[in-house]
């Protein structure tokens, strides 16, 4: 099996495109929002909890739409609904992106508005934005950009530190929150 090369970048030769005939380039609209978000919940999804401080206390919001988008600069995007109360607070003021592991689900929970009996949240405070202990990732950011998303807001952040810890991710799929059935499949490396 072929390694692949990640850095490399594929370009199609835009000469050999061919457009598709109109009628088939239009699309049908959904007329059923409900019938469009159980299709879109078809793909699975990390979770992120998304902290940031406010006054002496500190606040997160937990999103399951989130990519990186650039290397350079270092950039990452959320999708927020505009009706989000954290919506206005992330975008003026430094915050962490936590990606949540399959043992964080009471965590999630909370910061969805659905608190469960749990154990406190551990906080780590000393490197910008409050971010949550044991967390499978974890990105420090500033806003970068927000843009018209529908009744989304589209908040790009600026990656100002990173880091990682080695568990299984939380996952969210079709409306219910699952693990990865971990295998490390991995090829061995030559390091000769």
């Amino acid at each position: 099996m072929s390694e692949v090369m990640w850095n490399t970048e594929f370009y199609e030769n835009a000469a050999e495109v061919k457009p598709l005939p109109s009628a088939a380039a239009t699309p049908k609209p959904s007329s059923d929002p409900r019938q469009l978000r159980d299709t879109l919940g078809k793909f699975a999804t990390g979770v992120v909890a998304v902290t940031y401080q406010s006054g002496d206390g500190y606040y997160g919001v937990t999103v399951n739409s989130f990519t990186s988008v650039s290397l350079d600069p270092p950039l990452i995007l959320l999708s927020l609904k505009r009706t989000s109360r954290a919506l206005t607070y992330l975008m003026e003021r430094p915050f962490a992106v936590n990606v949540l592991g399959d043992h964080q689900l009471t965590t999630a929970l909370q910061f969805a508005g659905k608190p469960q009996d749990a154990d406190p949240i551990e906080w780590i405070t000393h490197e910008g934005a409050p971010r949550i202990n044991g967390s499978l990732a974890y990105f420090q950011c500033t806003p970068w950009a927000g843009y018209d998303g529908g009744d989304h807001v589209l908040l790009l952040g600026r990656v100002l530190s990173h880091g990682e810890h080695d568990t299984k991710p939380l996952l969210f799929y079709r409306g219910r929150w699952e693990s990865l059935a971990w295998q490390d499949s991995r090829p061995e490396r030559n390091t000769s």
